[in-house]
């Protein structure tokens, strides 16, 4: 039952006349806030709880509504639903194994190269130290507590490892069962939770899963137009310095790209470590320079700009949302922070289109009951 504060301020005397009654009403919506952030709280701490599994599958659910069209064309085509799910799920397996040997390839195959350089790279810095007078007597001794301290706690860091390790495998099994299903069973995962949203029709709920699909796959979609042109600028500018595995470094660029903030790191270092063992110092610091222009001026002007019209979100919102994102879900929030704004503004506009048109027939309905009744009683009076 609702309580009325002007009764309630009434029947005590005392507290009418020492709090203001528009105080009171302040103090009630503040509780009223304070308990609906507290919830949000515990749903959050509830959440992060789970992140070996929620995880997992939020990145299935994503990869599912990019790559559901082509199960469905494979499907048309007179796969089974089960086959064409499976070479879905081998290929993206595949592309993601292929770009992670071509990496790990070409940093083996430069590592004498890129060793001999790094020590040249320090004598240098040692040389150009010592004639300015700054000794590095300071440095060396850092670095040897800090080899005595890695030394002592190499046992506790590779449990620690091992760990991880097993916890990112777990993980990935994990998001790679839930991931198959989610290809092959599309349609039924999106109509059954269509069917369950609450008090709103199936048809109301199944658009905004369309909306929510849409949102997602309109991101990531800009996401590779901007992907695209600044692997190409990297790629080119190997060429031009003569550094090999060019192509390599463009489609590593090209597929980390789709990886928040520690996707440009691993392409940009792997990128700066091929130059550097190839050609020397110079070309590395080119590159460098390179990487970081495309990677962090020109794809973040290209992607908030096109992700904006796509997503129809002011380019403020996109980034504001993105830094929010990462702050409370770490890479995944990142990720899907951008499409997750525009989804929530499409669910309430659609939202208010069912409630209008409910508000509607409501009318219609109350204005028909009017006229029969109207008509019943011009019957009666005759």
């Amino acid at each position: 039952m609702p309580i009325n504060v002007e009764e309630t301020a009434s029947s005590e005397g005392k507290w009418l006349y020492r709090v203001p009654l528009r105080l009171v009403r302040w103090g009630v919506s503040s509780w009223l806030i304070l308990g609906i952030a507290a919830v949000l709280v515990i749903i959050y701490l509830g959440l992060s709880q789970l992140t070996s599994l929620l995880i997992p599958l939020v990145v299935a659910v994503v990869i599912g509504m990019l790559f559901s069209p082509v199960v469905d064309r494979l499907t048309r085509a007179g796969l089974a639903p089960f086959v064409a799910a499976s070479l879905v799920l081998i290929g993206l397996v595949a592309i993601t194994a292929l770009s992670i040997f071509l990496a790990v390839k070409g940093i083996y195959d430069q590592r004498d190269l890129i060793v001999e350089q790094f020590s040249r790279g320090w004598e240098m810095i040692q040389v150009w130290l010592g004639e300015r007078g700054i000794s590095l007597d300071n440095i060396d001794q850092v670095f040897q507590t800090v080899n005595t301290g890695i030394s002592s706690g190499a046992s506790g860091a590779i449990q620690a490892g091992l760990s991880s390790v097993f916890a990112f495998t777990l993980g990935l099994l994990i998001g790679l069962f839930l991931l198959f299903y989610v290809l092959k069973d599309w349609h039924v995962i999106r109509d059954w939770v269509a069917r369950h949203m609450g008090l709103i029709p199936a048809d109301v709920g199944a658009g905004i899963i369309n909306d929510a699909t849409r949102s997602i796959r309109s991101y990531f979609a800009g996401l590779a137009i901007t992907a695209a042109p600044v692997a190409f600028l990297i790629g080119v500018a190997m060429l031009i310095l003569d550094i090999p595995l060019a192509f390599t470094v463009m489609l590593v660029t090209f597929v980390t790209s789709f990886i928040p903030y520690l996707g440009a790191i691993v392409s940009g270092a792997f990128a700066v470590l091929v130059a550097l063992g190839a050609a020397g110092v110079r070309e590395a610091i080119i590159i460098l320079v390179v990487v970081i222009v495309a990677q962090n001026v020109l794809q973040t002007l290209m992607l908030t700009k096109i992700t904006s019209d796509k997503l129809a979100i002011h380019p403020i919102v996109n980034l504001g949302s993105t830094i929010i994102g990462a702050t409370l879900a770490g890479v995944v929030g990142a990720t899907l922070s951008a499409p997750a704004v525009a989804t929530m503004i499409l669910v309430s506009r659609r939202l208010s289109r069912y409630q209008d048109s409910v508000g509607d027939e409501h009318k219609a309905a109350t204005s028909r009951l009017s006229g029969t009744r109207d008509a019943s009683l011009e019957q009666v009076e005759e």
